[in-house]
């Protein structure tokens, strides 16, 4: 009796034990292999000396449903997608979730052609909305991958050379990124930036230019849009995609948008010389709604502005998502206070309708890459007659970004949007140069008042 009950008492104990090795080993949450399991398993991978690939995935547009929602919908989203991507992968692939939005795939591939069908199987897992507790969510994936012992022949270089994939992945907008050595050269390159920046923000190296919006109904000026220029000792130009982009990962972008605020302040007053009464856009980052400075900067601008221009603030989908209650809190405040807010790029980041309808918001701006195809893509064109509807029924205006044909101002017409602004009617251009922009849009107003007769 006495060797039975130590025998029931051993299975009990090893059971314990079996237990508490596969919960140290699986994430509480998915179920899934954690880290810790990814490591053991790299471990064994690299001692064996078998070539295999890391896929390193970090899910897009995640945080705009944790912070929408709130991190229960958030857990429930991630169980769903472990189960999908699971479900999908071929059986030499294991999947591992790291933390967060993060996860890892360990495949025996290395050949393109089959790792690109075991990508695509990761994308097609996160292809359709997952209906969580009658919220439709929609996830994509930025994909990194490193190969051993092609490219790293140790664990620590290999996480770090498919964690800098990523990275350029999710830049990019790509299905996936292989490491390269150039990767780590543009990182290099981005910190040369980073510093020259903080530079040309003490010596205020910058220039601000103004591309102009037209009323469709009229054609007559309505606006501009006040577009930051760095330019460079030989004359050309440094793109805002390029210095935009690094300059949100820091503070530095506060300090570019007190400057554009300041050169903004100034230069009503020249708009106010030329008889223009306009309304003004400068751009607002996600970096700027968190900035607690952020409002009493806003109210300083509009209540100091003592001219006939207005000001407007634009700001993308994704930033007001980055913070939703700080976003609301300090719009409100702003609103309250003379200014109007514009929704930049509406379409190409996580709608919620909810959400748009409770944000003092009175414009909403058509990304061009939905107005560049309105002529050859019915799906284009059923978006853009959404968001026009729509934005009347919330009464606010509708700007068409990129615009680039005479035909395209027509049909844009004839669908109800109010206001157009693209290359078609003017690139950016320094305040200096405006006296000859409106010079010349008369000449041309007046030319066809003459060929009208």
């Amino acid at each position: 009796m006495v060797t039975r009950l130590s025998l029931l008492s051993l299975v009990k104990v090893e059971k314990l034990v079996i237990n508490e090795r596969s919960n140290a080993l699986h994430d509480s949450l998915t179920g899934l292999p954690n880290r810790k399991y990814l490591m053991d398993s790299l471990s064994q991978h690299v001692n064996a000396g078998l070539p295999f690939s890391l896929l390193l995935i970090d899910l897009n547009k995640f945080k705009q449903v944790n912070d929408a929602l709130g991190h229960y919908y958030g857990d429930l989203l991630l169980i769903e997608v472990g189960k999908n991507i699971s479900e999908h992968l071929p059986d030499d692939a294991q999947l591992f979730r790291l933390g967060g939005d993060e996860f890892a795939v360990i495949v025996t591939q290395v050949e393109l052609e089959p790792l690109q069908h075991t990508i695509n199987t990761i994308h097609l897992a996160l292809e359709s909305a997952f209906c969580i507790e009658n919220y439709d969510l929609l996830v994509g994936a930025s994909i990194g991958l490193s190969h051993f012992p092609i490219l790293a022949n140790e664990i620590g270089l290999l996480l770090q050379q498919a964690d800098i994939a990523m990275y350029s992945s999710k830049k990019l907008a790509t299905l996936y990124t292989i490491y390269d050595l150039t990767l780590e050269n543009n990182a290099a390159e981005k910190m040369n930036i980073s510093a020259s920046l903080k530079r040309a923000i003490e010596q205020q190296e910058f220039e601000l230019w103004y591309q102009p919006i037209i009323n469709l109904r009229n054609n007559r000026l309505y606006g501009v849009e006040a577009l930051i220029r760095w330019p460079r000792p030989d004359g050309s130009y440094t793109p805002p995609s390029v210095f935009i982009h690094i300059a949100e990962q820091t503070t530095l972008i506060n300090q570019i948008t007190d400057w554009v605020m300041q050169q903004v302040a100034k230069d009503v007053e020249h708009f106010e010389s030329l008889g223009l009464s306009l309304c003004i856009h400068l751009n607002l980052s996600a970096k700027d709604l968190q900035d607690p400075n952020l409002v009493n900067k806003s109210i300083s601008l509009v209540k100091g502005n003592h001219s006939s221009q207005k000001i407007m603030f634009e700001i993308t989908e994704s930033a007001m998502m980055t913070n939703v209650e700080q976003a609301k809190d300090a719009m409100a405040q702003i609103t309250a206070a003379g200014g109007t807010f514009s929704i930049d790029d509406f379409g190409t980041g996580f709608s919620s309708l909810e959400l748009l309808r409770d944000l003092p918001v009175t414009q909403i701006k058509i990304d061009g890459s939905f107005i560049n195809s309105i002529h050859h893509s019915d799906a284009d064109l059923a978006i853009v007659k959404s968001v026009i509807f729509l934005s009347k029924h919330l009464k606010c205006n509708v700007v068409a970004e990129g615009v680039e044909r005479s035909a395209t101002t027509t049909l844009l017409a004839s669908l109800g949007c109010d206001l157009a602004q693209g290359y078609y009617y003017s690139k950016p251009i320094p305040i200096s140069s405006f006296a000859n922009y409106i010079q010349e849009q008369q000449s041309v107003s007046a030319v066809a008042n003459q060929n009208s007769f």
